[in-house]
């Protein structure tokens, strides 16, 4: 059949494939195949009648095979039916399809040399890359060969530098030694020398040899230098950094290269008129400040009673003034403050505490000084609120900080709302010795000035809780300071632990209602440095263990527990254990401490002030006490039990202490004072009142060798003669303050000629008072 349709022609072609003769062919050899009729030829003449009932567009190839028998597999493929019907010729090659299978094998050609040609393109670029590696490598090989050649030169010859070194260093050493071994054998030579002097010089007092007309121990060869001269300049101007305005006066008068050094500008930079108020005057004041005017910018003119009008105006003058205090300066008036308003205005810091100044003075600092900081306006008792508002709504409100209205009893309700309204910035407040503060002011307060960090409320016994909490709410608190006051109770203190976890510093003396839960509610104060409780006799040993328990521990430095009558040894032996940074630590009048809990205290080297005042403390406590070498200021006040054993054993460990309070201690005599005297040699604070069997001798002792004291209290010594104070005059060239009250051994001329020469001297010849505990 294939081949008698081979010649067919092109129509006729057409015309199998229109009307679907191979499609119809496949259904009837489909249908044949599968239902396998038994009349073959009748079954096609079936499907044909059927066929063209139904029409060709339903044709399909298994039309004619019943529903039960339809193979899943298409029997006939159309391959087959186009070799059949020799449909084949169409798929034989056109010239185009040539053009294209060759085109086609050219580009395969070229894809299989062009491959070829890569693979060696990368095999020589691979190599090319290998010997670039191996050439790295002997380059780097080379390098690392030369350098290790230079490295072993170098380190040859630094073998043989430090060999050199070494031997220069033997050399240096030895000459060092030579020179260490010659200053402390001079050194050593020195303090023979001069113990032995200071021995003879005590043999000599108890032997009773006159001294009077002896040149005192301890005075100098005669030998005059100018050691300063010869420092640097930046040193020696430092040295006469330490003095004061009179003393650097006096030093411009030695010779020329003091003078120049006293010129410098430094020096003038700082002014301080206090130590000399009770001298200066109007002339001297404004001559020195005219000169200082240019570089001036801390002056300091407290207590200076006697400069009026024209000193304030040379003040006014100096323009780069940022610290001014013009406390207790009683010609200071609105006028002139206006004056110095008008002038400085950089000022940054002001102090004009206890002056007559009214609201007009708080007007023009509103006006003029725009960037105050720091304003103290203690014990002004004329100025109104309307003053207040003038400092709210002055151009320096925004930027006040610091404001000390303390002893100010004339501010109302009102004027601490007119200061919050305006001052809304504040971060330091000092409400001191304000009996009629009450709730109402410090709520207008706390409600505005947001920022509020330091507030001081000594002597305001008016005060309750509230006003803590809601300064308490802005958690910004870090100092609190209040005392006489017993509203506030531990819910305040609860809320400020709760809330205010930087707080550092808490003073709450006096306040009878705060009990060991308060100081339980303060161990999240991680930051807590300084703890005042003195006279809360509430507070126990088991508060004081919640404290040092605390995260504050190793952060403590100062704790007061005077008065604490509740507390014992157990917060001894907890402040040892856990209080490793404790610099100051006062237990007076805590009955309860035995020696035990004292010679605890003397294992605590991190102490160097202490004062255990009316404590059990004996002989054997205070010989414990010295074994702690840093210890600097002790008060043993009316400790009864200590005697000159035990004082002498503490002085001679202790013998950089600076400050000794022995007051009361019955049991001194002068062999206490002349062990004292003589290992204690860097004492500048000494108080022995109330010791009835100190004498003259003690004070020659002292005077003798302690050539460093500046504060001496003999009150009650009614042993102590006009003797001692010529004593004081030769060999205490620095003592300061002298107090000798109910001494009746020592007359007023001689009481007036001391004070001639110190700063202050307090005296009385009355009979000795009860409360010293004897009888004269």
């Amino acid at each position: 059949m294939a081949a008698s349709l081979k010649g067919l022609s092109a129509e006729l072609r057409r015309y199998i494939k229109q009307h679907k003769l191979p499609d119809i062919y496949e259904a009837l050899l489909s249908g044949i195949a599968v239902m396998c009729p038994a009349d073959p030829h009748q079954f096609i003449l079936d499907k044909l009648r059927q066929l063209k009932e139904q029409g060709l567009e339903n044709l399909h190839w298994d039309m004619f095979v019943d529903e039960s028998h339809k193979p899943k597999v298409r029997i006939f493929t159309e391959s087959n039916l186009d070799i059949l019907f020799n449909f084949d010729e169409y798929l034989l090659p056109t010239p185009e399809m040539y053009a294209k299978a060759y085109g086609h094998y050219n580009n395969k050609i070229q894809e299989l040399c062009f491959n070829a040609w890569m693979q060696y393109h990368l095999l020589q670029k691979h190599k090319q890359s290998l010997i670039e590696e191996k050439m790295n490598i002997a380059s780097e090989h080379h390098a690392q060969r030369l350098l290790r050649m230079h490295v072993h030169i170098w380190k040859e010859w630094i073998k043989y530098r430090k060999g050199r070194q070494a031997m220069a260093f033997q050399i240096l050493e030895h000459v060092n030694n030579i020179a260490v071994d010659r200053v402390i054998f001079q050194a050593w030579h020195h303090h023979t020398v001069d113990a032995k002097r200071q021995r003879e010089y005590f043999e000599r007092l108890e032997r009773g040899e006159n001294m009077e007309d002896d040149d005192m121990f301890g005075d100098g060869t005669g030998e005059a230098r100018d050691s300063v001269s010869a420092l640097a300049r930046n040193v020696a101007i430092k040295i006469f950094g330490y003095l004061d305005v009179a003393d650097i006066a006096n030093c411009a008068c030695v010779c020329r290269s003091w003078k120049v050094l006293t010129q410098a500008s430094m020096l003038w930079s700082r002014i301080d008129f206090y130590r000399v108020r009770k001298r200066v005057t109007d002339k001297v004041a404004t001559r020195l400040l005219f000169k200082a005017r240019p570089y001036m910018i801390h002056l300091n003119l407290r207590g200076c009673h006697h400069l009026t009008k024209p000193t304030f105006i040379t003040v006014s003058e100096c323009r780069n003034i940022q610290d001014l205090n013009l406390s207790e300066c009683l010609g200071l008036d609105d006028e002139t403050l206006k004056l110095m308003a008008k002038g400085c205005k950089i000022l940054l810091y002001l102090n004009v505490s206890h002056t007559n100044l009214t609201d007009a003075s708080l007007r023009a600092l509103a006006k003029y000084c725009w960037n105050l900081q720091f304003l103290s306006l203690a014990f002004c008792c004329k100025f109104t609120d309307r003053g207040l508002l003038y400092l709210a709504s002055g151009k320096c409100n925004r930027k006040l900080e610091y404001l000390d209205v303390s002893g100010c009893l004339q501010i109302t309700p009102e004027g601490f709302r007119n200061l919050a309204n305006g001052c809304s910035n504040l971060q330091s407040l000092i409400l001191n010795e304000f009996p009629t503060l009450n709730d109402e002011c410090i709520m207008a307060i706390a409600e505005k000035c947001t920022k509020l960090h330091s507030v001081s409320f000594l002597g305001s016994p008016l005060l309750t809780d509230e006003p803590f909490k809601k300064l308490a709410s802005h958690k910004n608190l870090r100092v609190i300071k209040l005392d006489g006051n017993h509203r506030i109770s531990d819910a305040a203190l609860k809320i400020i632990g709760k809330q205010c976890l930087g707080l550092e510093h808490l003073y709450m003396t006096d306040c009878q209602r705060i009990t060991d839960s308060a100081l339980k509610a303060l161990v999240g104060c991680k930051n807590l440095r300084v703890v005042n409780l003195a006279d809360c006799v509430r507070i126990s040993d088991s508060g004081v263990r919640h404290l040092v328990e605390g995260q504050c521990a190793s952060q403590l430095r100062e704790l007061n527990l005077t008065n604490c009558i509740r507390v014992g040894d157990m917060a001894m032996v907890n402040i040892h254990k856990r209080c490793h940074c404790l610099t100051y630590l006062s237990v007076c009048f805590c009955e309860h401490i035995s020696e035990a809990g004292v010679e605890l205290l003397g294992q605590t080297h991190s102490l160097i002030s202490l004062d255990i005042s009316g404590c059990n403390c004996g002989d054997q406590g205070l010989s414990a006490l010295g074994n702690n070498v840093r210890l600097r200021d002790v008060t043993l006040s009316e400790c009864g039990n200590i005697t000159d054993l035990g004082l002498q054993k503490f002085a001679q460990q202790c013998r950089e202490v600076q400050r000794l309070d022995i007051s009361h201690c019955m049991n001194i005599t002068d062999g206490a004072i002349k062990n004292l005297a003589f290992c204690c040699r860097m004492l500048t604070v000494l108080n022995v009142s109330g010791c009835k069997l100190v004498t003259d001798l003690s004070l020659q002792y002292l005077s003798g060798v302690c050539h460093y004291l500046a504060e001496l209290d003999i009150s009650g010594c009614y042993l102590i003669s006009d003797k001692a104070m010529k004593y004081l005059r030769k060999g205490c060239k620095k003592l300061q303050v002298l107090t000798m009250l109910y001494c009746k051994g020592i007359s007023k001329h001689a009481a007036q000629k001391m004070s001639r020469n110190l700063e202050r001297v307090q005296y009385s010849a009355d009979d000795v008072p009860a409360f010293f505990g004897y009888h004269s």
